[in-house]
This record gives C-alpha cells, structure tokens and sequence, in this order.
C-alpha cells in the first residue's frame, strides 16, 4: 500500500505493515514498531521512502453512521465512529437538525484525528462538543473510556497527540437542538464559502502547516500573515509552493517530492526568525525514519 493515496498531499511511500480500523480484532501486541495512526491523511507528510513499522489506517470501510444514544429536548447525545469523514458528520447532524459541527463541513478529515489534534476552524473545536473518547490500548489490547477532561485539551492539542500506543475507536459528542435548520443551514454555508474562498482546496496540499502563536500581548501571530509579510507567498522548492490563496498552505505542483516540502518548510522558518525573531511552530506530523 502506496501511503500518498490515502493523504491530501500525495506523498508517502509504502508502510512495513499495513492494517486498517476493521482489523482492531486481530491487532497484536507484537506489531513492529513505531505504530503510526492515519486518518484521512490532511495534516501529515509523509516520506517517500519504506517506513518501518505499522501503520493502522482509521478509516470507515463501508462508511458508518452515528448512534443516537440519548437524547432530550435540548440535545443529543451521539457516538461517532473515529473513522467517520468530518462533512459526512456535519451533513448527518444537519438532516436531524443537530448543531455544533458546522465548521466541519470544510474540515477534510476523520473525527479520531480531530480529537487527537482538538481539531477546528472558525473559532470552533471538536472539545466544544466532545464528551469522551472510546480509545483502544494497543498494548493491553483493551478498550476504555476517557473524559473530556483527561483528554487534556488545549490548542490543536490533546494528550493523544504524544500518545502512539492508544488508538482513538469511537467518542461521544452533545449537539445542539437549540437552532433551527435553517441556521444550521446558513452556519454551514458560511464555513463552506470561507474554506473555499481562504483554501487551496483544488490542489493536493497539507492543510494548515503552522499553528498560530500567542504574541504576549494577549493576541496572536498568524503564520499565514507572518509569512506573506515575509514575502515568501508563491515560494517554490521542487514541486512544492506556498500558495497563493493562504500562505499557511502548502500545495503540491504534482510532483512534489518528501524532500521538496522539507526543504520549503525549512527555508520558511529560517526566513521568518530572521526576519521576526519568530520560532515557527509545526502544526503537521511528519513521519519518517531518516535521521
């Protein structure tokens, strides 16, 4: 299995072991290590080259759909599928008039990496919603419950994220009947037309590659920004260029190689420190085992 067909960027060679979310059953403690996680594949650059290890593909093979698990006049309480397409969630809640997802609607990924990165846009996240994660111990091949609270939210964040031995399974999110279809409907649109308007999403690319970055004073640096005023919009090393439609993308020409895009990121942080003094901060997970 070729890993740049299951990424946004197209590029990644082939994994050491292969397995996807059906095959939780047959999973062993015995799997080569490092054990890697993909999801839909949007905020990962992968190398071209052989990858030692495993790689467990979370993804829904047929597509599933959420269960209602309780509900009131108020909200509803759901468990998702971590292999479930975010749009495919947001479209679902908008069919039962269901509130809180709207941002997904652009999000091009799976519901378990939106909760190991706490993913979001818009102002919006995933622990806005979020009550637990079913999570499964690779190690002890069991399977547990674990709060929103221990989940240790924070920026694109959660304590997932350093985490390669638990696997997100399921979680449970609250939405909202508090809003009509109809806002639903225009929150949606909303969110559509800034991700169409503000993203390259006609070409492959990663998605966002820096997080923003608190400026001590109460505000943030935008990486999008930092860049553009550095005058780096349209940079190009091999087959791989910031965009021009967000400067907080990188998009791939069509023969993008691993090596292109390190080398641009790597000019863009050298850039911007010596510009501003700014230490850029991945927002992406790279795997490779080269040193």
């Amino acid at each position: 299995m070729q890993l740049r067909s299951l990424t946004t960027m197209k590029i990644g060679g082939e994994p050491e072991v292969f397995l996807r979310l059906q095959d939780l059953k047959e999973l062993r403690t015995s799997m080569p290590a490092p054990v890697r996680i993909l999801g839909n594949g949007s905020n990962v650059l992968i190398d071209d080259q052989p990858l030692k290890g495993t790689v467990i593909c979370v993804r829904d093979f047929p597509p599933s759909e959420p269960v209602i698990l309780s509900e009131d006049s108020k909200s509803s309480l759901i468990q998702v599928s971590a292999g479930m397409f975010l749009p495919s969630l947001c479209r679902w809640a908008e069919k039962r008039g269901l509130s809180g997802v709207e941002y997904m609607i652009g999000v091009p990924g799976t519901l378990g990496g939106a909760v190991v990165q706490n993913a979001g846009a818009n102002e919006q996240e995933i622990a806005f919603v979020l009550r637990s994660a079913i999570l499964f111990d690779l190690k002890s091949q069991k399977t547990l419950e674990v709060s929103k609270q221990d989940l240790q939210f924070s920026y694109r964040h959660s304590f997932l994220k350093d985490r390669d031995d638990l696997l997100v399974g399921s979680a449970k999110l609250e939405l909202s009947k508090e809003r009509t279809l109809a806002q639903i409907q225009e929150r949606m649109a909303l969110n559509q037309s800034y991700r169409r308007e503000k993203t390259p999403y006609s070409k492959p690319s990663l998605g966002s590659v820096f997080t923003r970055l608190p400026d001590g004073k109460g505000g943030w640096l935008y990486p999008g920004k930092l860049i553009e005023d550095a005058g780096l919009k349209s940079l190009q090393v091999g087959g791989a260029r910031v965009s021009d439609v967000h400067a907080n993308y990188i998009v791939n020409e069509g023969n993008a190689t691993f090596d292109d895009v390190m080398g641009l990121i790597a000019t863009i942080e050298k850039i911007i420190f010596e510009k501003f003094g700014v230490r850029m901060n991945r927002e992406i997970l790279i795997w490779s085992d080269r040193a």
